[in-house]
């Protein structure tokens, strides 16, 4: 396992436990700096701009009761997703997660890039979720002492710090809609940068001649280094710019051919000469067809498979879709995704063009807003005490508890029951693959 990462964040994690404890011991700048735990809170009390963004205030009360519902529904799916998950660990004993793959950070988690686009993203769904919180909240009459950005050795959030005597005395529904609402503001971002991602896919122009999309590692493609994105431009002289021309052509050569491929990678003009050889495991009985080693498709065929991606035409093909958007960035980095393009990469232009200049940058920004939008506020869903979900539940057992004549308190042992159970839930699905090993 790659440990690479790990003295930068030792190095990381001593600098800012130094940072720490110097502002805290020396009191420095008390109006910017408090602490939570571990947590430096870097605040302001200059809150005005949650009164001039709360002046709809019908309309956001409707928002956010819509919110309240569809937080809920959220958290009782991603529940079931973690116990489905736990139950699959025990049966497929699947291989342990990198450590730090499970850290939503940049660079340090191998399937999220430190790119412009992600920090971009990553800040913009921290501060549109407290704002959620912080709008709401004057929206309710709830009055917001203080709003600034958490930090454990790098910000890892946003916080919007409500006056606790107008919570406390606040109706159970202005409560609960103001604890939705950062997760509403999420997902209804998430869901908006998606619609006008898919808007401006439909702008891409595609190539005219087929992409090699994958070459198998021993093969002889693999053994001239012809890489993928090689765009084919002709066989041994022959033109071809279909996905059957170059299945036709390759269906007519032997072992032992020497083939040549011509065309172009990343704008420069190329040629790949391949011994070809026999089929791997390749038994007595053979036709003698000759193997080159790589998969190809036509770009055209690209942005219909995009088409079915981004317009699903029935719950099947949603579900179908919903699952390739979460795990598109563990499939691109990992090399067995068509749509790098989404996440990090640039096409060739001889493979998909781009309408304007910077339209791969907008992309990006737009699917990643998207991805970490969506995650976060689902994930912030699940009913555990330190998270909206959490609050959300607690706030209708104690008010369901309360009706019926019974403390409250036991409305919140059961919401802490709750929340011990999907962690170690959580915890389980995490530890239990390095058992297998």
């Amino acid at each position: 396992m790659d440990f690479d990462w790990l003295i930068p964040v030792i190095i990381a994690v001593m600098l800012y436990a130094s940072l720490y404890y110097w502002l805290k011991s020396k009191k420095i700048l008390p109006h910017l700096f408090d602490f939570a735990g571990p947590c430096i809170m870097i605040k302001t009390e200059h809150v005005g701009i949650f009164d001039a963004l709360s002046r709809p205030k019908r309309f956001l009360k409707a928002y956010a009761t819509t919110g309240i519902i569809l937080t809920i529904l959220s958290g009782v799916v991603i529940t079931i997703l973690f116990v489905i998950t736990a139950l699959l660990t025990v049966q497929l004993k699947p291989e342990p997660t990198a450590v730090q793959n499970l850290l939503l950070i940049p660079g340090i988690n191998d399937y999220v890039p430190s790119t412009i686009a992600v920090w971009l993203s990553l800040i913009l769904a921290m501060v549109i979720h407290e704002f959620g919180h912080g709008i709401l909240a004057r929206v309710e009459g709830i009055k917001v002492k203080s709003t600034g950005i958490l930090a454990l050795v790098i910000p890892i959030g946003a916080f919007v710090e409500p006056k606790e005597e107008d919570v406390k005395a606040a109706k159970i529904g202005a409560k609960l809609r103001m604890f939705a609402a950062g997760i509403t503001n999420n997902i209804v971002f998430g869901i908006i940068c998606l619609l006008i991602l898919s808007c401006l896919l439909g702008m891409v122009v595609p190539g005219e001649h087929v992409c090699v999309v994958g070459v198998n590692p021993g093969s002889p493609a693999a053994d001239v280094n012809l890489p993928e994105g090689f765009v084919i431009y002709d066989i041994n002289g022959i033109p071809v710019s279909t996905q059957e021309e170059v299945v036709y052509l390759l269906s007519e050569t032997n072992v032992g051919d020497l083939v040549s491929f011509s065309g172009e990678y990343r704008g420069e003009s190329c040629q790949y000469d391949i011994l070809l050889s026999a089929l791997p495991g390749e038994s007595a009985i053979s036709d003698g067809r000759g193997y080159v080693g790589i998969s190809f498709i036509d770009p055209q065929n690209i942005l219909l498979s995009l088409e079915g991606l981004t317009h699903p035409t029935s719950l099947s093909g949603f579900v179908s879709s919903a699952l390739s958007f979460v795990s598109m960035p563990f499939a691109t980095l990992s090399g067995t995704s068509t749509f790098s393009f989404l996440v990090a990469d640039i096409p060739d232009p001889a493979v998909i063009k781009e309408p304007f200049l910077g339209f791969w940058g907008i992309v990006h920004l737009l699917f990643w807003s998207a991805w970490i939008n969506i995650l976060l506020g689902v994930f912030n869903a699940l009913p555990i005490r330190a998270f909206d979900g959490g609050q959300i539940l607690r706030e209708i057992l104690g008010d369901f508890y309360k009706k019926r004549g019974k403390s409250e308190e036991s409305a919140y042992r059961v919401c802490s029951t709750v929340s011990y159970v999907l962690v170690m839930l959580i915890l389980f699905s995490i530890l239990l693959p390095y058992l297998f090993k």
